[in-house]
């Protein structure tokens, strides 16, 4: 079986949550002896060839990239191009941001059988966060207008946010904002997002959500009767023994693993830590700095804080063990993090928002309010004084048993 996964970027260079879930769905079905193909954007322009090997042994085909707030992409006659070369017997579309939903159409037009995997909130909001100005979590894509407005009213730029809430200004701004993010391979698209998209997953054989979240939110939006709940699974490597640690001997260390942007909530961290005045506290810092401005100013803030860069996964299993405990901050819904299930693998406790993809995983006790520094100061206090107050991640699968799973769903086709 010839299987071409498709996503916004993949390659050297990109190792983020849905990079890690195509690598090892991608090397679990391989051994399998399914011939995997990943097709992939390249928004940061880091690949040199069009087709090339993975660092992975996976074989990649660049695809053009068109901005996150694209929905539709290239079009379908050079996706259909794509595909009848390539001759897949089913196509996984795994992210759709950057590249569009084109190349599921243009599947459909082939009759090749298509999955969905929902790795994060795109389907739902064109940035992907479901925050609003408010500080609430939005339920879903409304309209362009509205939703580039809410773009440029929580924009990191603070000129762009002021001039946003100016009545005269806020619609001009929103639109330079969508042309900015977007560029077409056509016409600019005109046809209702939320249409487009409810038509491909509607056609879809499976919608496979890594969480009990997502699989509620997406299919409430959507009216869909085609989902599934499959989480993310682990490579063994991080089931492995977990080397003893002590934790009676100072530096008492935090540590925070992921994407340096506002929406995951270093500020919050960091603010938390400095009310704390523990002096024998250190916060370690590992992941991709996509707002330099705000990273500067995180990583900064904390006195005691060693940032380590940007990590591969033998790299990120070495530092979640040298932690005694790992913070989620994130201000926005969370589908499943990936460093949370790496976590609970590596038996590490963990504090988090309670934003429900990272709830539904976690005990009570070990989640705090979206934004609230002061309680995460006081479950620190706790974690310092007595970490086995507080709990672990639920353990969750190997991705060996979760591409049985989705092998068994491909197969359910012929």
């Amino acid at each position: 079986m010839r299987i071409l996964f498709c996503t916004m970027q993949f390659g050297p260079g990109y190792n983020q949550g849905t990079e890690k879930y195509i690598r090892n769905l991608a090397q679990d079905l391989s051994k399998r002896g399914c011939d995997v193909i990943v097709a992939g954007g390249d928004p940061e322009g880091i690949l040199t060839d069009s087709t090339l090997i993975d660092e992975d042994g996976i074989r990649l085909i660049k695809l053009p990239t068109f901005g996150w707030g694209t929905t539709e992409g290239d079009s379908i006659e050079n996706y259909q191009a794509l595909l009848s070369g390539l001759k897949p017997d089913v196509v996984h579309m795994v992210n759709p941001a950057h590249i569009g939903i084109n190349l599921l159409e243009a599947a459909q037009n082939l009759n090749i059988p298509y999955f969905i995997s929902i790795t994060d909130f795109w389907w739902l909001c064109p940035k992907h966060t479901l925050t609003l100005r408010s500080g609430d979590f939005c339920s879903g894509f409304a309209d362009y207008e509205t939703c580039f407005r809410c773009i440029a009213e929580t924009h990191p730029n603070k000129l762009v946010k002021t001039v946003s809430q100016l009545p005269v200004t806020r619609n001009y701004i929103a639109k330079i904002l969508h042309l900015k993010n977007t560029t077409f391979a056509t016409a600019p698209e005109s046809k209702n997002r939320k249409q487009i998209l409810a038509s491909a997953l509607n056609k879809a054989r499976k919608v496979i959500c890594l969480s009990k979240t997502s699989l509620r939110r997406i299919k409430e939006y959507y009216s869909l009767i085609n989902c599934h709940y499959i989480p993310a699974g682990l490579s063994d490597t991080w089931f492995e023994t977990v080397p003893h640690r002590q934790t009676n001997t100072p530096p008492f260390v935090v540590g925070f693993l992921g994407a340096i942007a506002p929406h995951k909530g270093l500020h919050t961290l960091t603010h938390a830590l400095n009310d704390l005045g523990d002096s024998k506290v250190k916060l370690k810092v590992a992941g991709r700095i996509s707002d330099h401005r705000y990273a500067k100013q995180c990583l900064s803030s904390y006195k005691i804080t060693e940032y380590t860069g940007e990590l591969s996964e033998s790299q990120s299993k070495e530092f979640l063990d040298s932690l005694d405990l790992l913070v989620i901050p994130s201000n926005s819904p969370e589908n499943q993090p990936q460093v949370l299930l790496e976590a609970a693998a590596r038996k590490k406790p963990v504090l988090a928002s309670n934003t429900p993809g990272c709830a539904e995983l976690l005990s009570p006790t070990s989640v705090f309010p979206v934004n609230d520094a002061n309680k995460l100061k006081e479950l620190l206090y706790i974690a310092r004084k007595d970490i086995s107050k507080i709990g672990c991640p639920t353990l969750g699968l190997s991705s060996k048993a979760v591409s049985d799973k989705i092998l068994s769903e491909y197969q359910k086709v012929f």
